[in-house]
């Protein structure tokens, strides 16, 4: 499991009610979400900024295994992935021992053998005309997340079944990309749907830590559907029986 998949287990974990109210206080600061930066090959320079202002990943697209030393050095505590379209094993093999500890496929253009390579976490970058079978496919493959096309403008009920219906198909974890100024029902709409994490770019820099103020005091996860559920009697073990008809 690499660092970007244990922070995904972490932030979607749902926590039974604490006791006390420390515990309650405790949790409440508990993020839910990700934050994710992501950055062109030109804004490279940026990682230790983005580190400081609080980003749990970040992104760094296009850039030269030869040139990670220094980003890597710069990120922290955050986990450093690359974006890697059309990408082969090769590139992923050296992108791994320059450093990169996740790299994004775009689904489309990323060559086949680079998911065979092991010791670097994999996203998948999909659209959002995948079919069914497609998508029941793409969780065979293991990725630790899938970015999605983020709904443009405001959410609306058809936009979180989209986004449902990729969590629910390929059981993989969703990124998507959201404004820095985002209102809290919008990322919490965006969590309930099988969103783990939220992407900005690097102009959203300067106010990614008022974006993780509002994610820590999101409320806690609801429970999932199958926890929800309770025991029913079947309708036939409602209806009378034979035997007390025949009675009356």
């Amino acid at each position: 499991m690499s660092k970007l998949a244990d922070r995904i287990r972490k932030v979607s974990k749902v926590e039974p009610a604490p006791l006390g109210f420390a515990a309650a206080a405790a949790r409440r600061t508990a993020p839910t979400l990700l934050c994710l930066v992501r950055l062109s090959q030109g804004d490279a320079g940026r990682v230790e900024e983005a580190a400081k202002k609080g980003a749990d990943a970040v992104i760094l697209d296009g850039v030269d295994p030869a040139r990670l030393k220094e980003p890597k050095a710069k990120a922290g505590e955050a986990v450093l992935g690359i974006g890697a379209a059309g990408a082969e094993r090769e590139r992923i093999a050296a992108l791994r021992d320059a450093g990169a500890e996740f790299a994004v496929f775009d689904l489309a253009s990323a060559m086949a053998d680079a998911l065979l390579e092991e010791k670097i976490g994999i996203v998948l970058s999909i659209d959002g005309d995948c079919d069914d079978t497609t998508l029941r496919l793409l969780g065979d493959l293991g990725p630790e997340a899938l970015v999605v096309t983020s709904p443009d403008g405001p959410l609306t009920i058809r936009d979180l079944l989209k986004l449902r219906r990729v969590a629910a198909l390929a059981r993989t974890p969703l990124l998507t990309s959201v404004r820095p100024d985002a209102a809290p029902g919008h990322l919490q709409a965006l969590r309930e749907s099988g969103v783990a994490g939220v992407i900005v770019d690097s102009a959203a820099i300067g106010k990614l830590e008022g974006l993780r103020e509002r994610i820590a005091a999101l409320p806690p996860r609801g429970k999932r559907a199958e926890e929800k559920a309770e025991a029913v009697l079947p309708a036939a073990s409602m209806s009378p029986t034979s035997e007390d008809e025949d009675d009356e």
